[in-house]
């Protein structure tokens, strides 16, 4: 069953990084002429990222509270992950720093949640 999900969760984390790469390629909607917004584009991307991630890495789902936790935690790096990339394809904003410095700080809360959660 784990190597089933690895298989999984690699299969989310190539398809996360194709779509943040590439938006528009599942659906027709037309890109905005904004990178702003076309970085709040990608990110929505970032859920299958972190998804990915999860699955690749997380081994223990006996533990509901350490499942939540981990999920909580690898979904925001998936976005954090998308948003960086983002950043790459069109552009710094400061706009951008803001949300990804909330980002981080959540996924620093979510870590420690993770950390606690087995205890």
């Amino acid at each position: 069953m784990t190597f089933f999900l690895k298989i999984v969760g690699v299969i989310l984390l190539i398809g996360g990084c194709v779509l943040t790469y590439k938006p528009n390629l599942i659906s027709k909607i037309p890109l905005p002429e904004n990178p702003y917004q076309m970085i709040e584009m990608r990110v929505r991307w970032g859920f299958l990222i972190g998804l990915g991630i999860l699955f690749i890495f997380f081994n223990q789902w006996s533990d509901w509270k350490l499942t939540v936790c981990a999920l909580l935690f690898f979904l925001t790096l998936g976005i954090i992950i998308a948003r960086l990339f983002g950043f790459v394809l069109d552009g710094f904003f400061s706009k951008q720093l803001l949300w990804l410095t909330i980002e981080v700080v959540v996924l620093i809360i979510f870590g420690i949640l993770y950390r606690y959660a087995d205890h």
